[in-house]
């Protein structure tokens, strides 16, 4: 499975250290609580390469909508529950937010503040066009899915451009995101999961 629940450089010189800082807080700034983008995930382990696309939407805090094209599934979040809907299978599993908190790409990105709730931030200077952070937990007994997060954004623009992050089996995953908008309104309703017909439900709780 892919998605996104099953998959998810410490630099302290120059002015790297304080544009990868001041790139978050602006990601972090309410004007932005709202993103749309499309995005193609890599994921490396186990000498295989997976490349998957698809689509997401965040309404912070705690709402987001993830879409992967090809496998279509979908995995929503509506402030209270988290749904897997797997159309070919045919199921949809629920569980609840907060046993998630802190545990995705997807709820790192909705969660706004959480990400300094759960997680040191530190600025990652690197050769390409992005400022980077790094993220590491703040409590090491706990499992939160990853080893290591970085998140990417465009040195002019500040918006989210790419993801890095090592599970805790050792596969490397990137999300590359394109077409970014923020400060989008959306429906009042957009966040809300509808179980479709004849389909199985499963509650993890």
């Amino acid at each position: 499975m892919y998605k996104v629940f099953c998959c998810l450089l410490i630099g302290t010189f120059g002015v790297a250290f304080g544009d990868g800082i001041k790139a978050l807080n602006s990601f972090l700034q309410t004007k932005n609580n709202s993103i749309s983008a499309d995005f193609t995930q890599t994921v490396v382990g186990n000498k295989k390469v997976k490349v998957t696309t698809g689509t997401m939407e965040i309404e912070r805090p705690n709402k987001f909508r993830w879409y992967y094209v090809k496998e279509e599934q979908t995995i929503l979040g509506d402030g209270i529950n988290i749904y897997i809907y797997d159309k070919p299978l045919q199921q949809v599993t629920q569980n609840k937010l907060g046993g998630f908190l802190g545990k995705s790409p997807a709820l790192i990105l909705a969660g706004g503040s959480d990400i300094k709730k759960y997680y040191t931030v530190t600025a990652n200077p690197e050769s390409d066009n992005l400022e980077w952070i790094t993220l590491t937990p703040k409590n090491s007994d706990e499992n939160n899915g990853f080893k290591s997060v970085q998140i990417g954004f465009d040195k002019i623009s500040h918006l989210l451009a790419r993801m890095k992050f090592v599970d805790t089996f050792d596969n490397k995953s990137t999300i590359d995101f394109n077409n970014v908008r923020v400060g989008i309104k959306y429906p009042k309703n957009e966040f809300n999961f509808i179980v479709p017909k004849n389909v199985d439900v499963i509650k993890a709780d």
